[in-house]
């Protein structure tokens, strides 16, 4: 790797970290220079300015969504790999949080960042309504299932654990993945065959 591959990870990882603190107004390029411990002028040099830094984000968020669900397999059980999708799905969301919260925040005023927000549940909606035609068809889910009432119940219930995972901390609304997948996603698991 070389150095200024270096410098721009650390640049760019420096400002992912700022965005999930306290978001795209409190990310300055001065702090990003001071923890990236860089010059500013390198910032710039590299990202132009706060939304050449932005970009460079959704980009890399882009990328790593085309291959979220690369080397995935399934089992034909469907409560293992309903798991196995949602797991996916929470790790990914929770790796690239910064995209969401931004999206949130500034949608608005950059409606790309609302596209690249967009991206996820796209995407996750096509793979489990692949999935689900597919189990239908294997006779693995009942016949009378709506495929796409299905698939956007569990869309939901992980977007949802997703927002209150990063957003809340009260014990009457929060559970541990362990629970959430083995009480929620089996218990809808169940509902379908």
């Amino acid at each position: 790797m070389t150095k200024k591959t270096s410098k721009y990870d650390k640049i760019l990882n420096t400002f992912i970290q700022l965005l999930i603190e306290g978001g795209y107004q409190s990310a300055t390029i001065s702090k990003i220079a001071e923890r990236a411990e860089v010059n500013p002028s390198t910032i710039f040099r590299n990202f132009t300015d706060k939304k050449g830094l932005l970009s460079a984000v959704v980009d890399r968020h882009l990328k790593d969504l085309s291959t979220i669900f690369d080397g995935v397999s399934m089992t034909g059980n469907i409560e293992d790999d309903l798991v196995i999708l949602s797991k996916t799905y929470q790790e990914f969301q929770v790796d690239h949080q910064e995209i969401v919260l931004i999206g949130f925040q500034a949608a608005l005023e950059m409606p790309e960042i609302n596209k690249a927000v967009e991206e996820i549940p796209v995407l996750f909606k096509k793979i489990l309504g692949d999935y689900f035609s597919d189990m239908k068809k294997q006779h693995k889910i009942r016949e009378t299932i709506d495929v796409e009432a299905a698939t956007m119940n569990l869309l939901w219930l992980n977007f949802g654990y997703f927002l209150s995972v990063i957003r809340f901390d009260h014990p009457n609304i929060s559970t541990s993945a362990t629970d959430f997948y083995d009480k929620q996603i089996r218990f809808f698991a169940k509902s379908l065959v």
